[in-house]
């Protein structure tokens, strides 16, 4: 990730921060998560990629289905 993409990342968690009610920190962090995981999805399909997500706390079931591949697919890439 560049430096423009870290900033856009930042604008976009912050805005969604703001809309969310309870502590900052913690409004920070699930909005954070989020606009990574969208950030993540928008990229193509690769090892680095799906370890990433993963750290993120997505799951197979959700990277097959955006995706539309099988776990088999997902499998192969990790194995590399």
């Amino acid at each position: 990730m560049v430096l423009e993409d870290t900033k856009n990342v930042m604008k976009k968690a912050v805005s969604l921060a703001k809309q969310l009610e309870g502590n900052w920190t913690a409004r920070m962090k699930m909005a954070l998560n989020k606009v990574y995981i969208e950030h993540y999805l928008s990229q193509p399909l690769t090892r680095e990629v799906i370890e990433r997500l993963l750290l993120k706390g997505m799951s197979f079931r959700r990277i097959k289905k955006h995706y539309n591949v099988g776990m088999q697919e997902i499998s192969s890439l990790l194995a590399k």
